[in-house]
Order: structure tokens, then sequence, then C-alpha cells
């Protein structure tokens, strides 16, 4: 009977650091295709207010960057 408990439980701890490993690497993964798919953006000041907005996302005249069609307005 002893020798029987002692393989259950060394059954059951193996199984818990497999599972627990399984997910920790599958944790890993998730996190560096995120990182991976993140891509790295320059950012503009804002000629007006002077908040940095991505380059994507910022409107241009006459070669300075506004982070809105306000600001952009104000100066032209």
């Amino acid at each position: 009977m002893g020798l029987m408990r002692l393989i259950t439980i060394a059954a059951v701890i193996w199984l818990a650091w497999f599972f627990y490993t399984r997910f920790q690497q599958k944790r890993l993964e998730k996190i560096q295709a995120t990182k991976k798919q993140t891509p790295v953006s320059s950012v503009k000041k804002c000629a007006v207010c002077g908040i940095y907005v991505p380059v994507h996302e910022a409107l241009m005249h006459d070669g300075r960057y506004y982070c809105s069609e306000a600001h952009k307005n104000s100066n032209a």
C-alpha cells in the first residue's frame, strides 16, 4: 500500500509540474508574439500644443506636425 501511495503522489507532482511548465511556455510565446507584432513607431511633437503624436496619426502641413485639424488650421 505504501509503494502505490508513493507512485500516485509522484505521478500527481509530475503532472502538476508538466502542466505548469506548459502553461508558462505558452504564456511566454504569447508575450513574445505580441512584442513582435507591435511596431516601433516614431513620434512627432505638435507645433501648437507640444503633445507627442505617432507619425501615422499626426497631420503634416508646411513641414510641421499637428495633433488635430483644429491645431493645423489655427496655424494655416
